[in-house]
């Protein structure tokens, strides 16, 4: 095996693992978002955007250091967008090599990712960030935690079904009772044809993402043009040109002994072709170099960063962007309720980037990405779908997980009082309200006592009534409603609790709010898979046949 591959396939596996592991419970032995943390593009745009040094993307800086020292080693090694455009490159393309494959011949989009750079940079010093769409790291967690993982799933889940009765009549019993939770992601489509195109590039010159459009990848090139070590070519080269055929990047020119660092991944593919062992990578000055590495005209660069700084200005005068301080407030979407401990509205957008780290983990699965309830500059960024599933009071990791504290690490008891909304009886869709029947179930599900049932005028059964000071927002009423289509309880951002800084439980003693869950209610409620919930079900139905219970939210009618 190759020196490259020995190194690069670990360091995947190893991100998958992080990846599994990103989901509740959280292991405390290891940072789940780590990865994410060495994109060099994440750590300066964030903190570019969030006008403040963020301690936990250091590594990002880190990796930026080590360019000047090994160059784009982070990309030939350690990302793992690079190691899938491997993977895909080696199942795509054609496997016989190019004599045309030299830096001068294959120039023609390099000078992509530069501009996108300036265009990102320029967006980014005027306050809005748009680095989590080009972001490698980003992309390729977004792919394998919404897209692949839940097809891993849901085959894993076919599977299991369809070996069950064989595990059975083998007296492996408990085994055939095994389900496994298949989640549902909106926006995976999307994802998956935007990496798809990505990968597909591939077939019009191999790493094609990684040479002509990532700008973490032109970070990197401006930081290696003349690495520590570096690529040297001995007199005993004979120019049989398989080392410029087999560079992955062209970063090889045509003399077979100029090389172009800014594009070199350290990959050392030139080497182990070498039948004469004549290239070498070791601490060296001076060299040969290109004489135009880095080919972008100063036109092209000012006109990138133009359009970085107009697109900033569109979205940041459009009517849905979202303003901070005394600003004009924006209109904003009843239904977009953000996760408990999330950072007010403006800093939220501007630190989030989009990973999906957050909803992949997600114990009940209610996380979900959004379009344009945000605006432009919200674009996937998470919320709460209530109607899918409620946010479990006892989780907090989708504050554990995020890696630049866009929500922020709450403990358990502190997220508590974290209150991202309120609950509101639609009175027209409510069953007690509108039709006069006896209905307990958001009065009974609700883990903060924030709903009770109160008989009313012109009602002969009581119907509910929400406590705004006791709701938290937590969306078990809605999710729970029997009412189909459109739930007849919906929580709404009226009252949510959003702090930078600070005890959210001081705040909330402060503002009067009270919220006790009750202990054992997500037991029976929230963590039961489907399966164990069905059996229930009819556990309950039989009981209350019996006359010694009865399913939850329901009376016996006087």
């Amino acid at each position: 095996m190759r020196f490259q591959k020995r190194i690069q396939i670990p360091l995947f596996l190893f991100f998958l693992l992080l990846l599994w592991l990103a989901s509740f419970p959280l292991p405390t032995w290891v940072d789940v978002g780590w990865f994410l943390k060495l994109d060099p593009l994440v750590s300066l745009g964030t903190m570019a955007v969030a006008r403040s040094f963020i301690p936990g993307l250091a590594w990002g800086l880190a990796v930026v250091g080590i360019g000047l020292v090994l160059g784009r080693v982070f990309c030939g090694y350690i990302c793992p967008m690079g190691t899938t455009v491997d993977l895909a490159d080696r199942i795509l393309r054609d496997k016989r090599t190019s004599k045309r494959n030299s830096f001068e011949e294959m120039d023609r989009f390099r000078s992509l990712k530069y501009l996108i750079l300036a265009g990102l940079a320029v967006s980014a010093l005027l306050g809005l960030g748009w680095h989590f769409f080009f972001s490698p790291l980003s992309i390729i967690t977004r792919f394998y935690a919404l897209v692949l993982y839940p097809v891993f799933t849901l085959f894993t889940s076919i599977l299991v079904t369809v070996l069950g009765p064989l595990l059975s009549a083998l007296g492996f019993d408990t085994l055939s009772f095994v389900q496994v939770r298949v989640p549902y992601f909106s926006t995976n489509l999307f994802v998956a044809a935007m990496v798809a195109i990505i990968l597909l590039l591939g077939m019009v010159q191999s790493r094609f993402w990684c040479r002509n459009l990532c700008p973490a990848g032109a970070i990197l090139g401006l930081c290696s043009r003349r690495p520590l070590f570096r690529r040297s070519v001995s007199e005993a080269c004979t120019g049989c040109g398989r080392c410029l055929r087999a560079c992955p990047t062209s970063a090889i020119s045509s003399d077979y002994v100029t090389t172009a660092h800014s594009e070199c991944i350290m990959c050392l593919k030139c080497q182990e072709v070498c039948p004469e062992k004549a290239v070498s990578f070791r601490p060296g000055k001076g060299g040969s170099f290109p004489s135009r590495e880095i080919d972008v005209s100063r036109r092209k660069f000012i006109a990138a960063g133009v359009t970085g700084a107009a697109l900033s200005a569109v979205s940041m005068t459009n009517l849905h962007h979202l303003h901070g301080g005394l600003d004009p407030r924006a209109l904003r979407s009843s239904t977009l309720i953000r996760p408990p401990g999330a950072l007010p509205e403006p800093m939220f957008q501007d630190r989030c980037i989009r990973c999906g780290e957050c909803v992949k983990g997600c114990l009940t699965n209610t996380l979900q990405l959004v379009w344009l309830e945000a605006g432009i500059s919200g674009l996937w960024t998470p919320k709460i779908a209530a109607r899918l599933a409620g946010c479990e009071q006892n989780c907090n990791l989708c504050g554990q997980v995020c890696p630049t504290g866009a929500i922020r690490p709450l403990s358990p008891d502190e997220k508590q009082y974290a209150k991202i909304g309120t609950a509101r009886i639609v009175s027209s869709r409510c069953i007690a309200w509108e039709q006069n029947k006896r209905c307990l179930i958001c009065d009974e599900i609700c883990p903060y006592n924030a709903i009770s049932s109160q008989f009313v005028a012109g009602h002969t059964v009581t119907v509910p009534v929400v406590d705004e000071n006791k709701c938290n927002g937590c969306g078990y009423c809605e999710n729970k409603c029997p009412v189909e289509g459109e739930s007849a309880v919906v929580v709404e951002p009226l009252g949510e609790l959003r702090l930078a800084s600070g005890s959210y439980k001081e705040k909330a003693g402060e503002l009067g709010l009270v919220f006790h869950a009750r202990d054992g209610v997500e037991d029976h409620f929230i963590l039961n898979e489907p399966g164990a919930e069905e059996s229930a079900g009819k556990s309950e139905e039989k009981q209350s046949m019996e006359g010694t219970a009865l399913p939850p939210g329901f009376t016996v009618e006087q």
